[in-house]
């Protein structure tokens, strides 16, 4: 016998069964890796997904909470009431603030600098819609309106104002434009007012035409004491308006938007910047002095006391706004929840209003 056929029963192949236990554990293997990538890459999504949502939160909270701190402020002081001498100060949402003047008297009408929106109330310019940028219905909305802070923004009055018509002669018109809407204060009188021509150290105010001009040439004063006249050191910043909405991205989703108006060469217009992605909805309430619980600006907002801040009727709106509770809705990208729906949260602050927002 050769030595080939001595050992021809050790040379034999792997038998099925053999073949089939080693698919099977490969198999199982296999799963348990692919189970724990995909494990992996959920969790990143996950991870990804909550810090994008808390970055949007964040940057919201943050550039919102600043201008609603500051909402119905001046650099003087924010108790004075604030008077527009414009034509129709009305036509515009981000003029409409302060109580209004018809050229000759106060007309006894507030417009508070913070106005709420509920879920159910559409901005007067504006309805609800499906298109990019425009507000979402059932979303809550608001406007904001102040003068900027002390800042390079803000003119010095070099010498006293002689007469309500006299251009004002600034120590540095620097930053300020012909169309811009201002605000000129003391601790006597707040009056908003559009420089129609700029100098380098001055600013002319003459009436016009347009809702957003002015009525007359001459300052509004509530206050008419030549001690409370316009003097040197008396301030000039710009008037800064801001609405904040839930409305359509790009993308098919929804998003944080902001609006503010803008001076194109001498007529106004409006940029709206889409502020942050994937926040799906947000709700306010407000405290009003002396109140103890926040309200919604609808009576069906408010489930516990049965009203709400009345924005629509603004004459009865005595009380002024001092704290407001935003609620963030924010939602993922990634549909990887436990029944494919995307990952939401909810965020809720608190904002403290500095001045009186009313």
């Amino acid at each position: 016998m050769s030595r080939n056929d001595r050992h021809a029963g050790r040379a034999r192949g792997v038998s099925l069964i053999e073949l089939m236990v080693a698919l099977v554990l490969g198999l199982i293997v296999t799963g348990s890796a692919l189970t724990l990538v995909m494990t992996q890459r959920q969790t990143f999504s996950a991870t990804e997904d909550l810090g994008q949502v808390q970055e949007g939160a964040r940057l919201a909270f943050e550039l919102l909470g600043r201008e609603l701190r500051g909402a119905g402020g001046n650099p003087c002081d924010f108790r004075q009431r604030v008077n527009s001498g414009l034509k129709d100060p009305e036509a515009n949402w981000w003029s409409d603030w302060a109580d209004l003047h018809d050229g000759t008297a106060l007309v006894p009408a507030s417009a508070p600098g913070l106005r709420g929106y509920g879920g159910a109330t559409a901005f007067p310019d504006s309805a609800f819609g499906t298109a990019v940028g425009t507000r979402v219905a059932g979303t809550d909305a608001i406007e904001i309106k102040a003068a900027v802070p002390v800042s390079a923004d803000v003119a010095v009055l070099a010498t006293e104002l002689a007469a309500p018509g006299d251009p004002i002669k600034v120590n540095s018109a620097e930053g300020i434009l012909a169309g811009d809407l201002l605000v000129i204060c003391n601790f006597n009188n707040v009056s908003i007012f559009k420089a129609t021509a700029v100098d380098p150290d001055s600013i002319v105010h003459a009436s016009g035409a347009n809702a957003d001009d002015n009525e007359s040439g001459e300052l509004v004063r509530q206050n008419t004491d030549p001690a409370a006249n316009f003097a040197a050191g008396t301030l000039v910043s710009k008037l800064h308006a801001a609405r904040w909405y839930i409305g359509n991205n790009a993308a098919g989703g929804r998003s944080l938007y902001r609006a503010v108006p803008v001076n194109d060469a001498g007529a106004p217009g409006v940029s709206i910047d889409e502020i942050a992605q994937g926040i799906t909805d947000m709700q306010l309430t407000y405290l009003l002095a002396g109140g103890l619980n926040y309200a919604g600006d609808e009576p069906a907002e408010d489930p516990i006391n049965g009203v709400g801040v009345d924005f629509d009727n603004l004459d009865t709106l005595v009380t002024p706004v001092v704290g407001v509770r935003i609620v963030l809705t924010l939602s993922g990208d990634d549909r990887i929840g436990p029944n494919g729906e995307p990952l939401v949260r909810q965020i809720t602050q608190t904002v403290a209003i500095r001045g009186v927002a009313q």
